[in-house]
């Protein structure tokens, strides 16, 4: 019993501590001002490698409270700058010790910034290095899903830009992690739930449905006396012109009521021309908003009815990427 109770000992011992179990015994220790055991902590959390961007900025942060505390101004400077390549808003607490807002104060905030190229033909993933102020990355890693086939899992190192080949497959679903040199994420681009997807290249799924992506309609150009703009020019005016005798026929019959109710101050010949005059400008109105009327009707038909070119353009999926296909109807 003591020799099985001492190999299991032993074997506990040498089971590497995960980087969550040792950054926890770290944040204990810098809450205890112990931080020659925290300095250690975060040493073994750096060195598991299986820590977050999250998890390393917090590890960098507290190794830069740690060596402040202790009087290395320029390492404290060196973690903070790692701290705030991954995490640029990040703020020590209010009331922090001069000993550690110095080295946080000079240090720099210049973030990390990387991007993904990809291509169908060849299957391949680049991680682009934009800006890497602090040299954290060094390697790339990509979990990638072709055609619904279970996960795998391709790596590989660089400096500038890291470029990963990938299984062939007409869609590809993506998780691209930027790791530091013990393999730690330092960014990771894309999800389970929202991957990067390539298509297009060579598989057994099902082809991906064009999709429109604009259509319009131009008008075709009419003749001048068939353009609906005309027509309705024309029945406005002869609308304004109806209206017009409209009114004057209306004063007329107005005035020949007072000549009649004045009639013995008042000739004959008066009444019968106020009369005849009325009688036409009435006719002048009924021909104007008539011929106003019809012109409007003609104006709307031919706007309903005007020719036009339809027009799509569509992306379509082709062998190793796409093409534009212009079409439609005339």
């Amino acid at each position: 019993m003591r020799a099985i109770g001492a190999l299991a000992l032993v074997a506990a011992f040498a089971l590497p501590a995960s980087a969550e179990t040792s950054l926890e015994q770290a944040r204990r220790d810098v809450e205890g001002s112990d931080y020659l055991a925290a300095r250690a902590a975060l040493v073994s959390a750096l060195d598991a490698g299986t820590a977050s961007p999250e998890e390393v900025a917090e590890i960098y942060k507290l190794s830069g409270i740690v060596e402040g505390a202790l009087g290395n101004e320029k390492q404290a400077t060196a973690a903070f700058a790692r701290w705030l390549s991954i995490d640029p808003k990040g703020t020590l607490p209010a009331g922090t010790s001069p000993k550690i807002t110095r080295p946080y104060d000079a240090a720099s905030r210049e973030p990390v910034k990387v991007k993904v190229e990809t291509s169908a033909a060849p299957p391949e993933v680049t991680l682009v290095i934009v800006g890497d102020p602090a040299h954290l990355i060094t390697r790339a890693r990509v979990f990638v899903i072709a055609d619904g086939k279970p996960e795998a899992k391709v790596e590989g190192a660089g400096s500038d830009s890291i470029k990963l080949p990938l299984p062939a497959g007409k869609r590809l679903d993506l998780r691209v992690q930027a790791l530091d040199e013990h393999g730690n994420r330092i960014v990771e681009l894309g999800s389970t739930d929202v991957p990067i997807v390539i298509t297009g290249g060579a598989g057994t799924t099902e082809p991906v449905k064009p999709k429109t992506i604009a259509k319009h309609a131009p008008e075709v150009e009419r003749p001048l006396y068939l353009r609906w703009w005309l027509w309705g020019a024309v029945g406005v005016a002869f609308a304004g012109a109806g209206t017009y005798f409209g009114i004057q026929a209306r004063s007329d019959a107005n005035d020949l009521s007072a000549l009649n109710a004045a009639s013995q101050q008042h000739v004959f010949t008066e009444a019968t021309d106020l009369e005849s005059r009325a009688r036409r400008e009435a006719l002048f109105c009924n021909i104007g908003l008539a011929a106003g009327g019809a012109f409007a009707i003609g104006a709307t038909v031919l706007y309903l009815t005007r020719p036009h070119t339809e027009t799509q353009i569509t992306a379509v999926p082709t062998q190793g990427g796409a093409a534009v296909v212009v079409g439609g109807a005339w």
